[in-house]
């Protein structure tokens, strides 16, 4: 997936429309996005970043509870490597903002590698995410429709091979884009500039046509089915999940309660994703196959931008999720905030003890000064 850059769109308007149209729609989508990915974008990756970081934590100190069981256990591991790719997206993400379309930078200027390799950052991370949830929503599959089964795949050991795996292969997946630009040096008076262009693999037609199906197939179409069939196994499990809650007994309650709350917060992880990711991918792979046939670049555009924006939301919103679902995670992220608070409270009390101290000290002093 190659995440749109900001960027004029002047030269790719169709070459038929009249000068005041095509002014008045060129600057329509410039303010557009603008608006999208100089504003919205910036201010969704930083919070999903903040957020993202506290995911790891509170579910890191989660993973310490000696109450969980192995399922839970390899769960919230999935949920700590989700939330890190997560994070890895929005912080490769957010210097899009300030990306302006130039074609001439200085050699050592961190824009110039940042618009050549930031697509092939990004869209690993898009796919470890998306790699990432269809691994978490299979092993909840597995331990609720195959229990007995279940228990010889999903140990902490395969959980993390998996995890590996997901992200070298995501890595992999998107190694040809290290060779989507290239540079050029251009020397002028004012010092020795490079220039971006094209590369020479993305010149050849057919093998842009057929990684762009792969990566649709791949990185799309097969995990929103995975995901699609284990969303409904889940949705049924949730059914049944009070009729369990009442046949056992009180000591199986709690984990009963906490296998609920996983399984409706990956319920809702599911669709968000349906709803947020889904969409761009889709769309970009529709109007590629189309583009032939299509004259309406501004209503590509316009679904482009929007959608793009929606899925830059769906790493940021984990955070908000797992707060409103998850009761333990609220207790756990309070219980940080509030030690985190705790060492400056006794800081600033240890000060204010030390200068009462001291003050006392040069009162005595003054009253008596033959007994110090």
């Amino acid at each position: 997936m190659e995440h749109v850059q900001n960027c004029t769109v002047i030269s790719s308007m169709n070459a038929s429309t009249d000068n005041s149209t095509f002014i008045e729609l060129a600057m329509k989508i410039a303010r557009m996005q603008h608006l999208l990915y100089g504003v919205i974008v910036p201010m969704v990756c930083a919070f999903g970043f903040v957020g993202n970081i506290l995911n790891v934590i509170v579910f890191t100190k989660k993973k310490s509870n000696k109450t969980l069981d192995d399922v839970e256990y390899c769960t919230t591991i999935c949920l700590v490597a989700l939330a890190i790719s997560d994070m890895m997206f929005c912080l490769t993400t957010f210097p899009n903002a300030f990306l302006l379309q130039r074609h001439l930078y200085q050699r050592s200027e961190f824009m110039l590698y940042y618009r050549m390799y930031s697509i092939t950052v990004i869209s690993t991370f898009i796919m470890s995410s998306t790699m990432m949830t269809v691994l978490t929503a299979f092993m909840r599959y597995l331990a609720i429709c195959h229990p007995f089964r279940s228990r010889q795949f999903i140990t902490i050991k395969s959980t993390i091979t998996a995890i590996v795996i997901a992200y070298l292969i995501s890595f992999a997946f998107n190694i040809p884009y290290i060779w989507r630009y290239r540079t050029e040096n251009y020397c002028v008076n004012i010092g020795d500039l490079v220039k971006i262009e094209d590369g020479t693999l993305f010149f050849k037609t057919k093998f842009v046509y057929v990684y762009k199906i792969l990566w649709a197939i791949c990185g799309n179409f097969i995990p929103l089915i995975v995901l699609l069939y284990c969303n409904i196994r889940l949705i049924k499990a949730l059914h049944l999940s009070k009729q369990l809650r009442l046949l056992h007994s009180r000591d199986d309650t709690s984990c009963l309660s906490a296998h609920r709350r996983i399984n409706i917060t990956l319920i809702t992880i599911i669709i968000l994703f349906f709803i947020l990711v889904a969409p761009s991918e889709i769309t970009k792979f529709i109007f590629y196959i189309m583009k032939e046939h299509t004259t309406d670049y501004y209503t590509y555009r316009v679904v482009s931008d929007v959608t793009n924006t929606l899925q830059s939301i769906n790493f940021s919103v984990n955070f908000i999720l797992y707060y409103v679902i998850i009761a333990p995670f609220r207790k756990t992220l309070h219980e940080f905030v509030c030690a985190f608070k705790k060492p400056k409270r006794n800081t600033m009390t240890r000060d204010r003890s030390s200068n009462s101290g001291k003050q006392t000290v040069v009162l005595l002093s003054i009253r008596d000064p033959n007994k110090l």
